[in-house]
């Protein structure tokens, strides 16, 4: 049996064209209207659909059936994944995420359903000769490679970042916590690399980073939710995430699950080196941490001393 993600979720028109064939004529009849007003017909209850139609809920449930949805609801869920999509703030995307009454189990479905649905658009759209480019300048590359985020993204880019450390030398964060972006970029060199997030809403930060790094000849490569992001132009490479979700705010298990195929991708180039690494990391540990936990829980006097 194949997993979710070896097989591609079919959008409701998809679905429809694959079965025109096999309907009858009032599903027919509802199938066209819902083809002309997809996916916002879908936001009502299947009761008001059908009487929009002149048709009857029996119909419309049998109709979803045929389509392969486990339940009416499920294809709202899509609908709403779709509509979402086209919203750019959280502001916008409430009444169509929330305007409805579900259950804490619906809202467990929803949010699994739609996350799903990213992991199979991320993976199924993913531009794998970017992602060879990247990972391999990640891994060969001799320059620095300053990993940027604002706001929402920043808890992936410190996720990266961190694990990028793992595996190269000279992993930088530009965020927060991280030395002031402007005096970082006094010293960017056309060997080093820039990885930075851009997730609508679209700020002006990245992109001016961006520019400076090209400016300094150095690579741009870019982690976005549409290649019609600012940052996508600037970008030498660039690989998309879905980030649509069940409540008002974006999903970001697929920007999580691209870092690691990233990490995984940049580990595997350079495995002669990274056991190595890991292994000096496990040493410094034992030497550095472990003697912080004694040292915690040592009587007052003792406390440092060996």
């Amino acid at each position: 049996m194949k997993s979710t993600l070896q097989t591609p979720i079919a959008l409701l028109t998809e679905r429809l064209a694959r079965q025109s064939a096999t309907l009858t004529s009032s599903e027919r009849a509802l199938a066209e209207g819902l083809e002309r007003d997809y996916p916002h017909a879908l936001l009502e209850s299947a009761t008001a659909l059908a009487t929009r139609h002149g048709t009857s809920a029996s119909t419309v449930v049998r109709l979803f059936a045929k389509l392969g949805y486990a339940s009416y609801a499920e294809a709202q869920r899509e609908a709403r994944a779709e509509v979402t999509a086209l919203l750019q703030t959280a502001g916008q995307r409430a009444p169509v995420t929330i305007g409805t009454e579900r259950s804490l189990q619906q809202c467990v479905d929803d949010a699994l359903l739609h996350d799903q649905h990213n992991l199979n658009a991320t993976r199924d759209g993913l531009d794998m000769a970017a992602f060879e480019a990247i990972t391999t300048r990640l891994a060969e590359g001799t320059g620095r490679v300053y990993v940027l985020a604002q706001i929402n993204s920043a808890p992936v880019a410190a996720w990266l970042a961190l694990h990028l450390n793992m595996c190269r030398p000279g992993v930088q964060e530009l965020g927060a916590g991280a030395i002031d972006t402007t005096d970082q970029l006094l010293w960017v060199q056309p060997e080093d690399v820039l990885l930075a997030f851009s997730i609508r809403r679209y700020a002006s930060g990245p992109v001016k980073v961006a520019q400076r790094f090209r400016d300094a000849g150095a690579q741009v490569f870019s982690i976005t939710d549409s290649s019609a992001a600012p940052l996508a132009a600037l970008a030498h490479q660039r690989v998309l995430v879905r980030t649509s979700n069940a409540s008002p705010f974006d999903s970001y298990t697929a920007a999580f699950f691209l870092c690691n195929a990233l990490v995984s991708a940049v580990a595997q180039l350079r495995h002669a080196a990274v056991p190595e690494t890991l292994q000096r990391r496990d040493d410094l540990w034992k030497d550095m941490e472990a003697q912080l936990i004694v040292d915690s829980h040592a009587p007052a006097g003792r406390r440092g001393k060996r």
